[in-house]
């Protein structure tokens, strides 16, 4: 584990950038499950569905599908940076 060293009346400004960071990414989440949501009703699968038959080339490589990816992968990416930031203790 790391450490880093802060002055007290540093702690603040600290904070309130983890509260704004955290804030973004849970707007940023929401709005990519609402793309997944989307996704899922008009192709009928749920996006677990959907990574399995595109890693396994079922669905080809149409445009559409690589919307439904990005999206997959934003949110996984969000998701995990939020679970990151909520680890951190100050």
């Amino acid at each position: 584990m790391a450490t880093i060293k802060i002055q007290k009346e540093e702690i603040p400004i600290i904070k309130s950038g983890l509260a704004i960071e955290e804030n973004l990414l849970k707007i940023s989440l929401y709005e990519y499950k609402k793309d997944l949501e989307t996704f899922e009703k008009k192709y009928k699968m749920s996006r677990e569905e959907f990574i399995q038959k595109f890693d396994s080339g079922d669905l080809g490589d149409d445009a559409e599908w690589f919307d439904f990816l990005f999206a997959y992968r934003a949110y996984e990416h969000v998701r995990k940076k939020l679970k990151l930031l909520e680890g951190i203790l100050i």
